[in-house]
């Protein structure tokens, strides 16, 4: 079995890397690519504000991990949601159906990460439709997002599912 390439050894402070818009609620600044891990792995550093939801989605591939850093992260796993306070950690197994969001009156700040790496590709293509203006109201912007999927390891299964 071929061992994977070293990571070399490395500081990144969350202020040198760019922030990417999540649909105009939040921020996610990519702190480990698959760039900088060889496809190793990725990390990010999240805001999500208040109305912030995620569609009901997988990753095929992907592990993912929540760890949440201040405010309320509420995630929805095994058909219900999950409110997921500051010092826990979330582990989503890859194939897992989940959704998550911001439905708190303030801000949730957390760090994502996931193995392999992958995914973390999406944020930049996000940051991109918004840059060219469109929003989450608009059906371009998510017939956009269906194509991107594949290629971050997402897969969307519907919308966001409904809160108590």
């Amino acid at each position: 079995m071929q061992q994977p390439t070293k990571v070399p050894a490395q500081i990144i402070t969350k202020d040198e890397v760019p922030a990417y818009s999540m649909y105009g609620l939040g921020e996610a600044r990519l702190l480990m690519t698959g760039e900088r891990s060889n496809g190793q792995w990725w990390l990010g550093h999240f805001r999500e504000d208040p109305g912030f939801v995620t569609p009901l989605h997988m990753h095929p591939k992907t592990d993912e991990q929540f760890y949440v850093l201040e405010g309320v992260l509420s995630v929805f796993l095994d058909g219900h949601w999950m409110e997921i306070m500051p010092g826990t950690l979330a582990i989503v197994p890859r194939g897992t159906p989940h959704a998550q969001g911001s439905f708190g009156k303030t801000p949730v700040t957390f760090l994502g990460s996931g193995n392999p790496a992958g995914f973390e590709k999406l944020f930049p293509a996000v940051d991109a439709l918004i840059k060219r203006g469109l929003t989450l109201r608009d059906p371009e912007l998510h017939a956009e997002m269906a194509a991107i999927g594949p290629s971050c390891d997402i897969l969307q299964l519907g919308p966001p599912p409904a809160r108590p």
